[in-house]
């Protein structure tokens, strides 16, 4: 079981690398830009209101309701290689966990389940 404990641990950084370099990458889409509010002067109200509690930058409403007409949609990995993934690196776990002859076909199951997701990630 000793032997196994760093073919586990290089398993579970594989795992974790795909959603660390997604974390990384450069988003296709640029953000609109956030305009200042500024303050006008207007008659006193009798309290505080919801506009008097928003302190810094705020999204004008007008920007938000219309998009550009050649926006190209992001990205989407699906849910199908991340969860073969997850599970993969669930039953690779409990495969060292278990241990024996039984552990080690579990983890290669889980690996091979796990490679397959990332597979399909990576398409």
């Amino acid at each position: 079981m000793r032997r196994l404990a760093p073919l586990a641990l290089v398993a579970c950084a594989a795992l974790a690398l795909p959603s660390i370099a997604r974390a990384q990458s450069i988003a296709t889409e640029p953000a609109s830009p956030a305009t200042v509010v500024t303050a006008t002067v207007e008659a006193p109200t009798a309290g505080p209101t919801l506009d008097g509690a928003t302190v810094g930058i705020r999204h004008a409403d007008a920007q938000a309701t219309t998009s550009p007409t050649n926006a190209t949609p992001a990205v989407h990995h699906g849910d199908q290689s991340t969860a073969l993934m997850i599970v993969g690196g669930a039953a690779f776990l409990a495969g060292a966990i278990i241990g024996g002859d039984a552990g080690t076909i579990i983890m290669v199951g889980g690996a091979a389940v796990g490679l397959y997701g990332l597979y399909i990630y990576l398409q």
